[in-house]
């Protein structure tokens, strides 16, 4: 069985018209900026822009993925791999926010999920809610020695390289500032 990718299409949309939209408002800032003051206060811009990029691209790599006897919830920042043997239920809380509940006080809640005014009328979170109850349902469960969940973190390698970029810029910058001098 091949897995099943469960996620908001809004998000691919979000990051392909806000990632370009904002690279081009960075330019001109950094361009304005650097006419005004000069290069060196002008490349400031250039790791808020990668920052912020990081961000909103690691927020729309969630989503849930169906496997074969394996549940993976993939939140900004933790994964979570839940074998299906180990799912006591699935449901969508009063916010819209889908939620798998492995024992009755454990709930992992899927980010790319969670409650939104357009969901309220589209019912994307109800729509996948069902889809994992249907998954659930079929066949192909792990044994109970496999049914202890497990939590990583997520890797998102386009986010990563740009918060890293981020970082190796303005270490870089500031190097470059103190060496200069005012």
């Amino acid at each position: 069985m091949e897995s099943i990718v469960l996620r908001r299409r809004m998000w691919p949309v979000f990051v392909g018209i806000v990632v370009p939209g904002l690279g081009i408002a960075m330019i001109a800032a950094v361009w304005n900026v650097t006419a005004v003051n000069g290069f060196r206060t002008g490349w400031q811009g250039i790791p808020v822009y990668l920052a912020g990029v990081g961000v909103i691209v690691r927020v729309a790599c969630c989503r849930v993925e169906l496997r074969e006897t394996t549940l993976l919830v993939v939140n900004p920042l933790r994964t979570h791999t839940i074998p299906k043997s180990a799912i006591r239920d699935v449901s969508v809380n009063e916010g819209g926010t889908l939620g798998v509940w492995i024992d009755e006080e454990q709930e992992i809640l899927c980010y790319a999920f969670g409650g939104s005014l357009i969901d309220h009328f589209r019912g994307t979170s109800d729509k996948a809610e069902r889809t994992v109850e249907r998954w659930r349902s079929s066949g192909g469960a792990a044994s109970k020695s496999e049914a202890t969940p497990r939590v990583s973190w997520t890797l998102c390698p386009p986010a990563d390289v740009a918060i890293l970029l981020c970082i190796v810029i303005t270490v870089t910058g500031i190097i470059w500032m103190a060496i200069a001098g005012t």
